[in-house]
């Protein structure tokens, strides 16, 4: 991997040095603004970078009821998962949600179970009074091949968070851990230094769920229906034909990538802006959709010019405000930033924030993951343990072969030093 980037960058030089004129040369900038994807990204920082690099960062969204917020947690990782001891992919990217109850204080928080999928029951915790003091008293774990992101904490409320505590400290395995610190950029930094407003984007598109709901079988619909009779069939007809494109964009929005969203969402905002005699229910959603656009626009918008200051801007950009007191490389700057975009390019709304909304098929992994992955982590950890122990009665038993072995391999390596 570490190669691939190499081979990529020596690529782009070869490209750089060749220009003929300044303008040439500033083509190969705005592509490199343009081209530096994840893997480039976090391929110089595993380079030059610590093993277990890692940082972190906070999306703020809507509930889908009233004093409900949500918090979406991503740990994006230096190493890699693909090899047998190691970590998978450069730049791997787990989550945690969070659920904040604004009205009651209850904060709930699902992990991650595996492959991105979240765990069933969340973990309570509500008497850390705020996420803040939750992350700087709990644990994010991450082990090789998980594909997963765990919170522990040191205290649990409720009999079934401390057995499922326990579970899972024995399903790991192992009892010594790398433990550092990491930073993480909070939404309030993201939303406001970095004017990346990912809250408006969500808070759009569940506004449009709920107004599609409303006026397809709500109390809007109960009232159409009372005076069916002075409404004449051709506008309901193009109402409800309406609505099933509403429906349709709706399942682009939970499930598609953001950055796959923009043509549909304006070809919807065409069709109903420019109708020249539209409906009461057309006008009621142009505004949601008029929204719906703005902010998608937006992030997206942004997303490619942080990545493009990043590397176009290096200096400018990691001295920016956001960034001040955090003890990040350059490169983990670059990495942060052309993580945002990827999230918009790889992961959809449904995934982040709403596995709620996910598909039935989604929904049926969720469960089985859920049901499966503990057991078979509990049953490796009880192999593990098991050769373990026969290991040590086997030295017993034999211990003069173990001598030889250790003999032999004392003479082997005293073999290897003289040559």
């Amino acid at each position: 991997m570490l190669r691939e980037y190499e081979k990529w960058e020596q690529a782009t030089l070869k490209k750089a040095q060749e220009a003929l004129d300044l303008r040439s040369l500033r083509e190969v900038f705005y592509e490199l603004g343009d081209r530096w994807e994840f893997d480039q990204a976090t391929g110089a920082w595993l380079s030059e970078g610590k093993p277990l690099d890692t940082v972190g960062l906070i999306l703020k969204m809507p509930g889908f009821r009233q004093k409900k917020e949500r918090y979406v947690l991503y740990a994006v990782m230096a190493y890699s998962k693909g090899f047998t001891q190691q970590f998978d992919h450069l730049g791997d990217k787990e989550r945690i949600i969070v659920e904040h109850d604004t009205n009651t204080g209850q904060l709930l928080a699902w992990s991650t179970t595996g492959h991105g999928a979240m765990d069933l029951y969340p973990n309570d915790l509500s008497s850390f009074k705020s996420l803040e003091n939750a992350l700087k008293r709990c644990f994010l774990v991450a082990q090789p091949g998980d594909h997963a992101l765990r919170l522990e904490c040191p205290q649990s409320s409720g009999i079934l968070n401390s057995i499922t505590k326990r579970l899972w400290d024995i399903a790991g395995g192992i009892t010594k851990f790398d433990v550092q610190p990491i930073d993480v950029l909070t939404s309030e930094d993201i939303e406001k230094s970095l004017d990346f407003k990912f809250h408006r984007y969500a808070k759009s598109v569940v506004e449009l769920d709920k107004i599609w709901k409303q006026l397809s079988g709500g109390t809007v619909e109960k009232a159409k229906e009372k005076v069916l009779d002075k409404i004449p069939d051709h506008i309901e007809e193009r109402d409800k034909k309406t609505l099933r494109k509403i429906e349709g964009l709706l399942h682009i929005l939970w499930f598609r990538p953001p950055v796959e969203q923009i043509p549909f969402i304006q070809r919807m905002h065409e069709e109903l802006a420019y109708e020249p005699t539209p409906t009461e229910v057309q006008k009621t959603l142009v505004p949601y959709i008029g929204e719906l656009a703005y902010a998608l626009t937006d992030i997206t918008e942004k997303a490619k010019y942080l990545k493009w200051k990043s590397v176009i801007e290096k200096k400018d950009f990691s001295s920016g405000d956001i960034f001040k007191g955090l003890e990040l490389s350059q490169l983990a700057k670059e990495a942060f930033v052309v993580a945002l975009e990827d999230i918009l390019r790889e992961h959809t709304l449904a995934y982040i924030g709403y596995p709620e909304k996910a598909t039935m098929k989604d929904k049926a992994l969720r469960v089985l993951l859920s049901t499966v992955i503990l057991p078979i982590r509990l049953g490796t950890s009880f192999r593990e343990n098991l050769f373990r122990w026969l290991n040590k009665v086997i030295r017993k038993i034999h211990p003069s072969e173990n001598e030889e072995n250790d003999s032999d391999a004392e003479m082997s390596d005293n073999d290897d030093k003289k040559t």
